[in-house]
């Protein structure tokens, strides 16, 4: 019986040990099932991966592309030498992996991209240029050691480097640079002709820095705009052609921004004159300002400089040989049109892709339904913000504005509201001081001057401006002599808006006894004048860093300085010793009250009328696609954007 058992026991094990084994079977076949059509997916994710590589190189890119998926965060590896890549991700770098990729899934490759330039330009001298038209077209041409993520901007991305690393007091900065990188072919011919000896490849090594360096640093260089941020640097210290170390005199936050967007500039080219003599070092700097290639432009970039018709159009190209992510587009053309109407107007005849909008047309032609392509789809537009504001600037080197009173009477007697209202059709917000109104350096417990024509003329009198002869116009005696409050306010030449709304302040100055003279001057005369401090008083506009530094606009220093910022001679000690310990402090409250202090100090003083902080307007047609803006200047940068039907 006890062996009946036990039988009976083996057989009833044997059936369940052979019902798992048909369990597992299945299991098996399943799983074999679902690792063949995993491998299927597989293998056609690598052929649309080949192909997409084919259409890269058939599109003359000439580089693989990287994944369009986002979520992948080593799409830039292959840019780099696996020297390099292991170098970039070891910890100590200041340099983060960016967190997309330029190409975006489905993008079109190839195409022109027609856009507007709103004003022509004097010089396309990288260091001598203070216009931001230049700077917008040198972030297309250009690069740096590291460029601002685009999502998310407080992190430096690789560019020429590809490793930086600081001290703890940020006064030396080593950098490796990437290797292998050259300088864009020349926009004319180098194999016959007066210019053979620039014929050949040149590779961006550690003397384009120390060039660009020593350049900047000359004082005959009209680049004060650029020195102020230099002010602190000691010294590069060449390691090899493609390492090095900065090094500065001071502990300073504004060091780590100064150095990480160092930019180089060829020896090989600025050192020499237009039949390859070399200049004297004594004389460069005089020579650089008015350099025979300030004609042209160079770069690194993803485009490549190839042509400028003075008041025409601006052509640059995909740099074929470039060293990271490519671009969709083969080619851009900035076409100069100042005219708002005229632009939009070739906008809606499809000659022009993108245009800036100014506020007359937003309202006329897309709130006003003027234009129908805004409404049936063919054009889009969108409204977006960038850090910059506009306002006006009292020389204070001038009789009429060298008396904070009077600058805080012409603040009272300009009627902001109105202008934003009825000129600028509500495309921006009156502000108080020198900052962005998001930015946590703005103080928003200080509230903007009003409009109050009464106070602005007991100020005036407070001041020594009285109408003592009863002509209607305030006078004051100036060192023995009877002057006139009869000013003269330079203005864009371009812009209606601009002009109507000081129609009204005129009109409003007049009723208080001051005369006004409104000077209309095209960009490239308005921005030569302001240079050379040729005006009573001036409207402007700064767009602004991502990291505010307020030495070049405000610092008593650069008051004197040709081509400098500080444009109406500002000069205040206790600003200077804010903007010098602002630099001086790592902390980010700290800083940011500080930034508050400075804010309150100049909405006493007043060498700026504060206007508004804008909001912009771009037009596209709708063949242009993944239109996007930037937290970062440009900020509508067309390095992402692509054509559905590319022309060829």
């Amino acid at each position: 019986m006890e062996r009946r058992y036990f039988l009976r026991l083996a057989g009833f094990l044997a059936v369940i040990i052979a019902a798992l084994m048909w369990l597992f079977a299945i299991v098996q076949v399943h799983h074999l099932e679902k690792l063949i059509i995993e491998s299927n997916q597989r293998t056609k994710a690598l052929e649309g991966s080949v192909n997409r590589l084919r259409a890269s190189l058939a599109d003359g890119s000439l580089r693989p592309q990287a994944s369009n998926d986002a979520a992948n965060k080593h799409f830039a590896e292959p840019y780099y030498d696996p020297q390099e890549w292991a170098e970039l991700n070891k910890d100590g770098n200041l340099l983060h992996l960016p967190t997309t990729p330029m190409r975006v899934p489905n993008g079109n490759p190839g195409g022109v991209l027609q856009r507007a330039f709103i004003a022509d330009i004097p010089s396309l001298n990288p260091l001598t240029s203070n216009a931001a038209d230049v700077a917008e077209l040198y972030s297309y041409i250009g690069e740096g050691l590291s460029g601002r993520d685009r999502n998310a901007p407080e992190n430096f991305i690789p560019s020429l480097a590809y490793r930086i690393e600081a001290n703890d007091d940020l006064t030396a900065f080593h950098v490796w640079l990437k290797k292998g990188v050259h300088w864009h072919t020349l926009p004319f011919d180098t194999e016959s002709g007066p210019y053979q000896w620039l014929h050949g490849t040149h590779e961006v090594t550690v003397d384009d820095f120390v060039f660009a360096m020593q350049l900047t640093m000359d004082p005959h260089v009209d680049a004060a705009h650029l020195r102020n941020y230099y002010d602190k640097f000691d010294r590069i210290e060449v390691i090899n052609d493609h390492e090095f170390i900065v090094h500065w005199k001071a502990s300073e936050y504004t060091n780590l921004n100064a150095t990480l967007g160092l930019s180089p500039l060829p020896r090989w080219l600025y050192g020499f004159d237009k039949h390859g003599d070399p200049y004297d070092d004594e004389e460069l700097g005089k020579r650089f300002n008015d350099h025979w290639f300030n004609q042209y432009a160079i770069g690194t970039g993803p485009f490549r400089f190839v042509q400028w018709e003075k008041g025409g159009r601006i052509r640059i190209e995909r740099n074929q040989d470039y060293h990271d992510e490519a671009p969709y587009l083969d080619a851009i053309e900035f076409r100069v049109i100042q005219d708002s109407t005229a632009r939009l107007n070739s906008l809606r005849a499809g000659d022009l892709d993108y245009i800036p909008v100014e506020p007359p047309e937003y309202h006329n032609e897309i709130l006003q339904g003027g234009t129908p392509g805004f409404k049936d789809g063919s054009l889009h537009h969108q409204i977006y913000e960038g850090p910059m504001y506009r306002y006006i600037g009292w020389n204070a080197d001038t009789d009429y504005f060298s008396d904070r009173r009077v600058r805080l009477a012409m603040t009272h007697a300009f009627n902001r509201e109105l202008t934003i209202e009825k000129n600028i059709h509500g495309l921006g917000e009156i502000l108080s001081g020198p900052f962005p109104l998001s930015n946590p350096a703005y103080d928003q417990n200080i509230a903007p001057w009003p409009f109050d024509l009464a106070r602005a003329k007991e100020l005036l009198a407070e001041a020594g401006w009285k109408d003592a002869d009863g002509d209607g116009i305030l006078e004051k005696n100036i060192n023995g002599r009877i002057v006139p409050f009869r000013f003269r306010m330079l203005t864009y030449g371009h812009r209606p808006e601009m002009i109507a709304a000081m129609e009204i302040y005129k009109s409003d100055l007049r009723k208080i006894g001051i005369h006004m003279d409104i000077v209309p001057a095209e960009w490239s005369v308005l921005i030569q004048r302001m240079q050379d401090k040729d005006f009573d008083a001036y409207t402007g506009g700064w767009l602004l860093s991502w990291d505010t530094d307020l030495y070049q606009l405000w610092h008593s220093s650069q008051a004197d300085l040709p081509n400098s910022s500080n444009r109406i001679g500002f000069r205040n000690a206790k600003a200077d010793e804010i903007i010098e310990t602002v630099r001086r402090t790592f902390d980010e409250d700290e800083r940011n009250a500080l930034f508050h202090e400075f804010h309150a100090l100049v909405h006493q003083e007043q060498p700026y009328t504060f206007w508004f902080q804008g909001k912009n307007v771009g037009a596209w047609q709708e063949r242009v696609k993944n239109v996007e803006f930037s937290f970062l200047r440009p900020f509508d940068s067309a390095m992402r954007w692509f054509l559905e039907a590319p022309l060829p």
